[in-house]
């Protein structure tokens, strides 16, 4: 039986941010880029193994009504976001999917999942256990709220196969992506405690409550890029920095390609590496533009949220909407 509704993943905001950070410091800077670029793996890891569960889900047809929300996040006392919701009318179950390198091991005091590379270093983790337990009790106050009671499950899930981990006896399995349907048709489901409509208003309502994390921006994070950014506009054609502007838009001196609006790409930037209120200034050195005239023309043209008026006027950006495609 098909799902009737569905959220999907996206990719996470803070690669964006960690990539435009990555783009923007010169490979001399330091040690900062190394740890951008550490960092960005680990993220992009981390999606890539939420999305090997999600291949799971979108290939194998269950035989219960169910809905699957990617990467929810919800406010109950709190605000908690699950990797993966897979809800039925009898049950819901709370997947939190790991994709790490090395030896992993989870010990139970203190709750703590501990990584051995092969190169010997060793980091210890928040353990996923006491994640996934969070996580069920937030939910259940959610529902509980909406007078919805289902029984709530919590699973990890491995995204591959070859990943090595010791485990104490614990009563939250880890579970391998091809064997997630084998566990969900295994877990009871005799009595629908939701009717159809019932059901589907909670899914609904699921969607409708989810609010997109926004991650603080890469400056909050790593401080130390603070002045280390290389400022200006991105060639679309050769990557360089430095375009210039004239009337019809922007010219790469280094190739002498052209952009109608290359600076679309470097606003966001902007915001991601140093979030808050842009205002002209900031918008001219930037950009390495000279007249508040122009920096006005461009940013009224991109349908920022403004405050304020005439000298003091500013500018933000709901991140969550993606800027148009470089052409």
């Amino acid at each position: 039986m098909r799902k009737f509704i569905s959220k999907r993943r996206k990719e996470p905001l803070l690669l964006e941010g960690l990539n435009a950070a990555i783009e923007r410091i010169a490979p001399e800077q330091g040690t900062i880029l190394p740890l951008l670029k550490a960092r960005y793996a680990s993220v992009k890891a981390g999606f890539g193994g939420e999305q090997q569960l999600d291949r799971i889900f979108e290939s194998y047809s269950f035989p219960m009504k169910h809905l699957v929300l990617y990467d929810l996040s919800l406010t109950s006392s709190t605000h908690f976001q699950m990797d993966t919701l897979f809800i039925t009318p009898s049950y819901a179950i709370i997947f939190e999917v790991k994709n790490m390198a090395g030896k992993l091991k989870v010990i139970n005091n203190p709750p703590q999942l501990i990584r051995t590379l092969d190169n010997g270093e060793v980091k210890g983790f928040n353990s996923p256990i006491t994640q996934v337990q969070s996580n069920c009790e937030l939910l259940r106050d959610w529902f509980q709220a909406r007078d919805v009671y289902l029984p709530i499950y919590g699973a990890i899930v491995l995204a591959y196969s070859t990943q090595r981990i010791e485990l104490f006896d614990t009563e939250i399995p880890f579970l391998f992506p091809k064997a997630v349907p084998t566990y969900i048709r295994n877990l009871p489901a005799d009595t629908p405690l939701l009717d159809d409509a019932s059901f589907k208003r909670l899914g609904h309502e699921l969607v409708a409550s989810h609010r997109e994390f926004i991650p603080p921006p890469i400056s909050f994070t790593y401080p130390d890029i603070q002045n280390k950014i290389i400022t200006g506009v991105a060639c679309p054609s050769c990557g360089l920095f430095g375009m210039k502007k004239y009337m019809k838009g922007w010219h790469c001196t280094a190739c002498d390609g052209t952009s109608p609006d290359a600076h679309k790409k470097a606003i966001r930037d902007w915001f991601l590496l140093f979030g808050g209120a842009m205002k002209n200034k900031d918008c001219r050195e930037f950009l390495h533009i000279d007249r508040q005239q122009t920096a006005n023309r461009i940013l009224n043209s991109m349908n920022l949220q403004t405050e304020g008026a005439n000298r003091n006027r500013s500018y933000s950006m709901n991140l969550r909407l993606k800027c148009e495609k470089r052409t």
